[in-house]
């Protein structure tokens, strides 16, 4: 009976992988992409009971990706390395996002390749992050450093991690980012202000803000590209 049993659980998961390299995940519901993740760090057992405890306990396969280590070592069947595991997706995913910009956009010439260079800094961040990106004259990317993560409390401690990324990058131009993971890609009164400072801040020193972009998910906002804020730059 339990050679029985192995010999279905293992043709699953073959046809399940056949399927995969067939189909790709497109036409995969959530619980049977987590499932097949999960091949991999439970050779073992079943994982489609434990694809949908996952989901169900983290609200949708997102939620999953987004838990942390120890919170994903709560739910039963899951051990270190399964967490790791899962827990790994969704940097990979940013990696992967940042290498194939960076790849593609060397210059951020535009609003546009702005946009799409920051969306991918924000992959899978929960927690409100503040980066400048430091440039060259011609707006060749040289570096892009966190200032900040959490609620943006000091505009002073912003100013002065910002001026240091500059001038420790010899950055000529900066673009300002930061995201609403909760939110909408639009600027708050706070944000407004901020810009303005440190615009000024900025300009006293010979670096350039050529733009503030707020990302909300895959969602960008273009301070710069808005009548209603371009006079701040």
């Amino acid at each position: 009976m339990a050679e029985k049993q192995a010999s279905l659980h293992s043709g699953h998961r073959a046809r399940l992988k056949a399927r995969f390299v067939r189909e790709g995940l497109d036409a995969f519901e959530d619980h049977n992409a987590l499932e097949l993740l999960l091949f991999y760090a439970i050779p073992q057992r079943d994982t489609n009971e434990l694809a949908h405890r996952l989901i169900a306990e983290f609200g949708s396969l997102s939620g999953v990706f987004d838990a942390s280590v120890e919170a994903l070592t709560h739910v039963p069947g899951v051990g270190e390395n399964t967490a790791v595991l899962i827990h790994l997706m969704s940097s990979m995913f940013a990696k992967y996002e940042q290498d194939k910009a960076n790849a593609n956009l060397t210059e951020l010439t535009n609003a546009q390749a702005a946009g799409a260079y920051l969306v991918s800094r924000f992959v899978g961040k929960t927690k409100e992050q503040l980066l400048a990106v430091c440039m060259t004259h011609k707006c060749r990317v040289v570096n892009t450093v966190l200032i900040s993560e959490g609620t943006l409390e000091s505009t002073d401690l912003n100013i002065r991690g910002i001026a240091e990324a500059a001038i420790q990058n010899r950055a000529s131009h900066i673009i300002l980012a930061h995201n609403h993971p909760a939110g909408v890609a639009a600027p708050s009164a706070a944000d407004i202000e901020a810009t303005r400072v440190i615009v000024l801040a900025l300009r006293a020193l010979h670096v350039q803000v050529d733009d503030h972009i707020i990302v909300a998910g895959k969602d960008w906002f273009s301070m710069k590209s808005s009548r209603n804020f371009r006079d701040l730059f």
